[in-house]
This record gives structure tokens, sequence and C-alpha cells, in this order.
């Protein structure tokens, strides 16, 4: 290999490991939703917020079972969390201002599990309000 050639993929690798912000985890930052960016739309509550800007935080997850769900049982859907402490259900969001709001985060099934325990498997909506 040529000294050229040789630069020509040392930037490329440099290039491309240095792409990371400073202080980023990697993880997209689609599962945080911030008060900057609520603020940008006509939300009066988390739910408006959510619904406007990260509606799939609000999905479901599926069943609850890898078997065949019997007739009439729920799939399963976030909960919400306030400050880390349990809140409610996803209806419960429509209960918090955005004016109290830092950041709305959403933690999957294992992020959940990590963090809260068992009993998740829907999600966690994290609302982190201003101090």
């Amino acid at each position: 290999m040529s000294k050229i050639q040789v630069m020509c993929v040392l930037v490329v690798l440099f290039g491309a490991c240095s792409s990371m912000r400073e202080g980023s985890t990697g993880r997209s930052q689609g599962d945080v939703l911030t008060a900057e960016e609520i603020a940008t739309t006509t939300a009066l509550t988390a739910y408006d917020a959510i619904s406007l800007r990260r509606p799939f935080f609000l999905k479901s997850r599926g069943t609850r079972s890898l078997r065949e769900a019997p007739v009439g049982q729920s799939v399963e859907y976030p909960v919400v969390y306030l400050d880390r402490m349990y809140f409610g259900d996803l209806e419960s969001l429509k209960n918090i201002s955005v004016t109290t709001i830092d950041e709305i985060r959403y933690l999957d099934f294992n992020a959940a599990t990590v963090q809260f325990g068992t009993g998740h498997s829907g999600g966690i909506i994290l609302i982190i309000t201003k101090r």
C-alpha cells in the first residue's frame, strides 16, 4: 500500500470513530423528548406532547405471553412513572402539565426491568419534572 492509501484508510477509520458526540452513549435520542422540543408544540399535557412528537411511546408491545393469548386478554402498554415513582397507566399522562416537564423518556422492557424490576413488559414512560 502506498502512503496515500494508508492515510486515506486512517482518515476514514478515525472519522468513523469520532462521529459520536462527546458524552453520547451511542443510543438513539428518539427515546427522549426534551422540554425544549415540547415547547415547540401546542401540547398542554404530557399525553398531548407524546402524541405529537413520539406517538410510538403510546403503542402496545404485544400480549403478555408467547403462547396464544386467551380471548379478552389485554395487550401490554407502557406504564407511567413520574420522577421515578409509579404514577399510573397511559391515561394518567393527561394529568401532567407540560410546563412541569423537563424530559420524557421511553424505557423498553429490558431497560425498565433493569431500573425498576419485573412487571413492565410494555415498557415505561418516565417523566422527569423540572426542579
